[in-house]
């Protein structure tokens, strides 16, 4: 009889990892804790152990989840448990970014064949590109929590572009907005700021929805030399010519994540918000012109049928399990995703 579930551990017992899912009106699951806890997970996946560096993380998720965890201050190969490292098919690395190199290193050295790291996958460049060598050479699979791709709603409003539903696309404008005033606070005070540690999600979605675009003008706003940059602001041109427009930035008093698509004939907004759509309709305010009307498109998923972080774990499931070889984002596209963030970073004035 095949095995059907995934041993597997956490590295990194913060937010993302487990306390979000106290938040009341998150829709659940939303940590990854969540997922492997909740009814569908617990039929694909066996929790063996969680690590962290802080003593009250572990007390805290073992409380909160009545099951082992414990401090690791060490990753070195060596000094992890030879049964353990034996036993795990899947490690999930949610710590802080700066972190997650080393340990993705420390896991595949360790012979573990399945891993999904928190975005960014590495501070640069080159670091998820020695981390994609090693993988091809360990024939290890990785997998990067951009879990958007995952969400019905985006999936909807993509099939809908590529199918030719909505018109050609002419022009998009991307928003990262974060509330934290002081800029750096909210982020890991190494590698970048708010462009580095969020906005990978909207330059994934841009990338995944259009195509790897083409950086023409970028600007980058640091209070210091030495400071992380305030303020990111980018203008791409897509492969099919569109006007693409990314700006990220803290110093907010409000949250916002956004992506606005105009086509030839229609809007859509992708926000976590909500998503409005619009069409070309004749209009009641100017004779002889056609606006933009409000509609709701047959099909959407609202309410939502599918859970966007349950779908990457699904994936994962499904490729351990060998009904699927497919994984939708891979160690490639986030290489071209912080090489994009690079690109911002060597065109600042």
């Amino acid at each position: 009889m095949s095995k059907t579930k995934l041993n597997t551990v956490i590295f990194g017992l913060g937010r993302i990892a487990s306390l979000l899912e106290s938040d009341p009106y998150r829709k659940k699951p939303c940590t990854h804790a969540g997922v492997i806890f909740s009814p569908w997970g617990k039929k694909r996946f066996q929790f063996l152990t969680g690590f962290d560096l802080k003593e009250d993380r572990v007390r805290a998720f073992q409380t909160q989840w009545k099951t082992r965890a414990e401090l690791f201050g060490t990753i070195n190969p060596k000094h992890w448990d030879k049964n353990l490292v034996q036993s795990v098919d899947l490690a999930v690395i949610a710590t802080p970014s700066a972190q997650h190199e080393s340990i993705a290193r420390f896991c595949i050295q360790s012979g573990v064949k399945h891993l999904l790291i928190e975005k960014p996958v590495a501070l640069e460049k080159k670091g998820a590109e020695r981390l994609q060598k090693l993988a091809e050479g360990s024939r290890a699979k990785i997998w990067v929590n951009h879990e958007r791709r995952y969400h019905p709603s985006y999936q909807f409003v993509r099939d809908g572009l590529g199918a030719g539903k909505y018109g050609e696309v002419m022009s998009v404008r991307c928003s990262v907005f974060t509330s934290a005033k002081n800029p750096g606070l909210a982020f890991e005070k190494v590698g970048g700021g708010p462009l580095l540690h969020d906005g990978t999600h909207i330059l994934d979605l841009v990338q995944w929805m259009f195509g790897k675009p083409k950086l023409v003008d970028a600007e980058v706003w640091r209070p210091s030399p030495k400071s992380l940059e305030s303020r990111a602001w980018a203008r791409f041109q897509g492969k099919n010519g569109e006007a693409i427009f990314v700006d990220v930035s803290g110093g907010r008093e409000y949250f916002q994540f956004e992506m606005d698509i105009h086509t030839t004939s229609h809007r859509l907004i992708c926000s976590n918000d909500g998503f409005q759509f619009f069409e070309s309709k004749p209009s009641k305010l100017y004779k002889g012109f056609q606006s933009l009307l409000p509609f709701q498109p047959k099909g959407f998923p609202n309410p939502e049928t599918s859970n966007a972080f349950i779908g990457i774990y699904d994936e994962i499931h499904r490729v351990f399990s060998q009904k699927t070889q497919k994984l939708e984002g891979t160690i490639s596209d986030n290489i071209d995703i912080l090489d994009m963030i690079e690109s911002i970073y060597r065109r600042k004035k």
